[in-house]
């Protein structure tokens, strides 16, 4: 039951990562922004969560994208021009100016007799036209080109057109220029925007715009000069007004966002999230609510397998009571195959063949095989050898005999146990023989060298494997208190015994430094020895780069060295005299003009410590007993 419910709250937890994680779909457009924990669904997760802690504001696609295309996509730059409000002001005065002008009904003296005849014909501009050219023509009319002009004539249009009129007309004039001076202003200050800035051509086309309002207005002026006598009306500057204002705000909007870009690429950001947020809130929430009943279930479920735990103890209690009057030999066959298997020893196991008297058979099998022929003869050396200890070893910790072995303590004999066997093997046998030998070191004084294991009296452990030998006996084991070591030799029929208290026994390797340190300590004053310390440093140098996997010989101590350094070709010619000369004496020794014969021993000991100083100083420093210097 328990694990269904975890099975199905990991379900729910997976379809959740993905439904949050599928929200920035909605965002793949916006190539130019990076969103956080893009390789982390989980951590995507508890972004969410850690926003829906707070009131979100409802925000829409359309005004992520907008702000996006205006941070990212469009190149934002600071404008420095904007709608002049004096040009406008300017331009609305004129205005004021023009607007009773154009209303007023500009006429000449009608009491003059020509009056009537220009009113009825409609043609004051017509004539107007005419007396200019009457300066030039004299007596001549300039439309018929008769005589027909005289004083009389002249003296009525002059006073038709009186000083008044003229005035009038004249000031229509003047403030059309400046009318058409201040609307060219205009007209430049948005065009001198519009080439640096034109959001979605809003710009450009205000331009147009008021650029064919004011032709249209300068028309009717014109007009109006040309009829005087006309009533006239333009539209306003002012019916612009919130367009023009619309363009300085989206200026100001756009230098502000200059000015706060990288705030402002946050908070699109910041927004971002918060819209995924809104959007996986539902599902959020659901599967929390459902979680809460995960939690109640597991408890419940908990509680009873709580409650079955204690009822199975309880019961494993009583067969193990029941177990310690009989002798469990399947104790002894699981312990052996769970042994087996972590050494490597996995082509065979030891399995129940029958029982007779209600007592179980075994037998060596393969696995996955139902072969009951015994397969004992098949397994190599060192696997019987290995079982056949662990056979042993469980006679040792326990007996195959109650009624008669239970209360004798054993004497135990140990013989060579690691024969044919690998070095993993060879651990395994020696932690095992440690735990069989195991003192009661924290105990009172009397009995700290006592053996844990009160039914065995005595151990005995042979072996001529020296490495077997190390892993029970050498100094830091946990049976290490005191111990001698005796080396029995014969010679011409007569044995010799000698020995010595806690004295370590040293390999080849251990005696190879051990004679190389002697010889440091005692440094011949002359090169007599010279080969022979050759010969020793290359043994150990080779030993101890193959040991490691560096090679196979004594060069491979300096593959690493920088073939540009100086101490490189020092080394090079040490490892290749070493190798000439401790192998062989050369028969042309004669013209050499120099040879590790005859260089100072003390050169040799200094390349030699300068090699280890790079690749293996602290093994050095312990073999030789003293510490390499760091030089500057």
């Amino acid at each position: 039951m328990l694990s269904k419910l975890l099975e199905d709250q990991n379900k729910k937890k997976i379809e959740l990562l993905n439904y949050c994680w599928s929200k920035r779909n909605s965002f793949l457009s916006f190539s130019k922004l990076s969103l956080a924990h893009k390789k982390s669904k989980p951590n995507h997760l508890d972004k969410l969560r850690e926003i829906l802690k707070n009131p979100t504001k409802q925000l829409t696609i359309q005004n992520l994208t907008d702000r996006y295309n205006s941070l990212y996509e469009n190149e934002i730059s600071e404008i420095s021009s904007t709608i002049d409000p004096k040009i406008y002001g300017n331009l609305r005065r004129i205005e004021n100016q023009l607007e009773p002008l154009l209303k007023e009904i500009i006429v000449g003296n009608e009491d003059v007799n020509i009056a009537p005849l220009i009113e009825m014909l409609n043609n004051r501009n017509w004539v107007e036209k005419g007396v200019e050219y009457l300066e030039k023509t004299d007596t001549v009319c300039p439309f018929c080109q008769e005589e027909t002009i005289d004083n009389e004539l002249r003296n009525q249009f002059n006073e038709y057109f009186d000083r008044t009129y003229k005035e009038k007309i004249s000031l229509i004039e003047d403030i059309l220029n400046r009318y058409n001076e201040t609307s060219y202003s205009l007209l430049q200050n948005i065009l001198k925007i519009q080439n640096s800035f034109n959001p979605d051509n809003k710009v450009s086309s205000l331009y147009i715009k008021i650029r064919d309002f004011l032709a249209e207005n300068k028309g009717v002026i014109e007009n109006k000069i040309d009829n005087s006598n006309e009533k006239k009306n333009i539209s306003s500057i002012k019916s612009f007004k919130t367009e023009l204002s619309n363009i300085i705000k989206l200026i100001e909007e756009n230098n502000k966002n200059f000015s706060e870009l990288d705030q402002n690429k946050k908070g699109l950001i910041s927004d971002i999230w918060v819209f995924m947020a809104n959007k996986s809130k539902a599902r959020i929430q659901a599967f929390d609510n459902r979680k809460l009943k995960y939690s109640r279930l597991k408890s419940l479920a908990n509680d009873l397998k709580d409650k079955y735990d204690e009822e199975i103890s309880n019961l494993k209690l009583s067969v193990e009571s029941l177990r310690g009057q009989t002798v469990n030999t399947a104790d002894a066959v699981n312990n052996i195959n769970i042994i087996l298997r972590n050494a490597g020893f996995t082509s065979f196991e030891i399995a129940e063949k029958d029982k007779i008297n209600n007592i179980s058979h075994y037998y060596l099998k393969r696995p996955g095989s139902n072969n009951t022929d015994g397969i004992f003869k098949s397994l190599s050396e060192g696997e019987k050898s290995f079982i056949s200890f662990l056979y042993f070893y469980q006679l040792c910790i326990g007996t195959d005999d109650i009624e008669n072995n239970s209360s004798k303590k054993k004497i135990i004999v140990i013989d060579d146990p690691v024969s044919s066997l690998d070095s993993q093997a060879l651990f395994v046998i020696s932690t095992l023989i440690h735990q069989l030998i195991l003192q009661k070191g924290n105990d009172n004084k009397p009995n700290r060298k006592a053996l844990k294991n009160e039914n065995i009296n005595q151990v005995f452990i042979l072996t001529h494997n020296i490495y077997f030998y190390k892993e029970v006996s050498f100094n830091k084991r946990p049976i290490c208190t005191d111990f001698w070591h005796y080396q029995v030799s014969k010679v011409n029929n007569k044995t010799e015994i000698t020995g010595q208290y806690n004295k370590a026994v040293l390999d080849d390797y251990s005696l190879l430094w051990k004679n190389i340190k002697d010889l440091k300590g005692n440094l011949p004053t002359d090169s007599s020895f010279n080969i022979s310390i050759a010969n020793t440093m290359r043994r150990i140098i080779e030993s101890y780069t193959n040991f490691l996997g560096l090679g196979n010989d004594s060069w491979s101590a300096i593959l690493s060295e920088d073939q540009n350094s100086p101490e490189y070709y020092i080394k090079y010619a040490f490892i290749s005299s070493i190798n000439d000369e401790s192998h062989k004496v050369s028969t042309l020794d004669g013209v050499y003009y120099q040879k590790i014969s005859r260089v100072q021993p003390q050169l040799l000991f200094d390349i030699f410590k300068d090699i280890f100083e790079s690749i293996g100083k602290e093994h050095y420093q312990m073999m030789m007993e003293e510490e390499i210097l760091v030089t500057s």
